[in-house]
């Protein structure tokens, strides 16, 4: 038995759409920062990206909808379903699992059909709530995940995740967060700032907090391993 690594990667986001779509509107950031004039629109929209992107680093969650793809070395436990054969899925909240690929022993790329009636083979777990846990796609009950070729990458597994597509529909207590972040990047414009007395003001500790409870919920909660799952 050997433990797999997922690798995940972007495929496409509303937020790198045309037109592209934000985290937060300018309006509604600008009411935070008590901005009046529209100067520093264009930094204040950088500033929206620059906290979005933070948040998502630090958390490891999705904010607005994009599709990804997970590649895995091999299916987990191929000869049993349930837990074993349960693949969590990074970047919450999971929204669907669009596609199920893997690479036979011929070198072939196949679909593993799921979600019809007449090819029921996968299904799909998708909490919900602002502190969602990963989602997972594992075979029906008494199904099984074929063998896939020995090959890096060889099971690829397409999804879309994310909050949804408009900034209304990320969780207030998140809209407040990347509002406290644009505010900091706002006043303090650069890295570290010196106050009064030779003190260092940095990120408050107050909203890196609050980002723990976005990030610990969701972490993995379950180590893939690979048990007889490939074919040379």
């Amino acid at each position: 038995m050997s433990t797999l690594t997922l690798t995940d990667t972007l495929i496409s986001t509303v937020a790198g759409g045309s037109p592209a779509v934000q985290a937060l509107t300018l309006a509604y950031v600008k009411q935070h920062i008590r901005a009046l004039g529209t100067t520093d629109d264009t930094l204040t929209s950088v500033y929206i990206d620059a906290a979005a992107s933070y948040f998502e680093e630090q958390t490891g969650r999705q904010l607005l909808t994009a599709t990804r793809e997970a590649w895995i070395d091999a299916f987990p436990f191929v000869g049993g379903s349930g837990s074993d054969a349960r693949i969590e899925l990074p970047k919450p909240p999971l929204q669907s699992v669009t596609s199920v690929k893997y690479i036979d022993s011929s070198g072939v790329l196949q679909s593993y059909q799921g979600g019809s009636p007449l090819a029921n083979l996968f299904t799909t777990s998708i909490p919900v709530g602002p502190y969602a846990q990963r989602g997972f796609v594992e075979p029906v009950s008494g199904g099984v995940w074929p063998i896939a070729r020995a090959q890096t990458g060889t099971v690829r597994i397409r999804y879309v995740c994310g909050y949804g597509n408009t900034a209304a529909d990320i969780p207030p207590l998140i809209r407040g967060i990347l509002c406290f972040l644009v505010g900091h990047f706002d006043t303090f414009r650069s890295a570290v700032h010196e106050a009064a007395r030779g003190n260092v003001i940095v990120l408050p500790y107050g909203v890196q907090m609050l980002m723990d409870g976005f990030k610990y919920s969701a972490y993995p909660s379950q180590v893939l391993s690979d048990t007889f799952s490939v074919a040379s």
